[in-house]
């Protein structure tokens, strides 16, 4: 690995906690010791850098870097799907429970229960975004991190490129 963790401004402790690896890894690879794919993806995604940023053009390290990336690419893929799945799934049942709750109006012939309905009616589609984000940020990604650990670190990870 031709930079060290200082290149970013992170100690090898710092580096190896964003790239959920131990110390002694990071170690290893200054080194120059050889790495799997998942840990060169993880020190890689930590860094914010590709994995072929962290080695020279040698002819020997060209075959690793390739399978690195497509793993990655693999993983990355695969993640974006679920979660976009995840997001149809959950948008389509929060219009339903919108709508059915909608619905509700036709039945209130009070008024004061009718804008107290609304109220809540319009709140619930203000509340629907901070809600997707609490989902995501406490099940939805530790679950697709433990799927999909190469992609854990990425900053990308729940984004697909346009």
């Amino acid at each position: 690995m031709d930079r060290g963790p200082l290149s970013k401004n992170l100690s090898q402790e710092q580096l190896a906690e964003k790239a959920k690896v131990s110390v002694r890894t990071i170690q290893r690879m200054e080194a120059g010791d050889d790495a799997s794919i998942e840990t060169l993806n993880l020190v890689a995604g930590a860094l914010s850098v590709s994995v072929k940023e962290l080695f020279d053009d040698s002819p020997a390290q060209k075959n690793k870097i390739r399978n690195a990336e497509e793993n990655l690419q693999y993983q990355l893929k695969n993640r974006h799907d679920e979660f976009k799945t995840f997001k149809h799934i959950y948008l389509t049942c929060y219009i339903i429970v919108m709508m059915l709750w909608g619905v509700c109006f036709d039945f209130l012939h009070n008024d004061a229960w009718s804008a107290i309905m609304g109220v809540l009616w319009i709140g619930g589609w203000m509340l629907m975004g901070q809600l997707t984000k609490l989902i995501t940020l406490k099940w939805i990604d530790p679950k697709l991190d433990l799927k999909y650990p190469l992609t854990a670190s990425r900053i990308d990870k729940d984004r697909e490129d346009k």
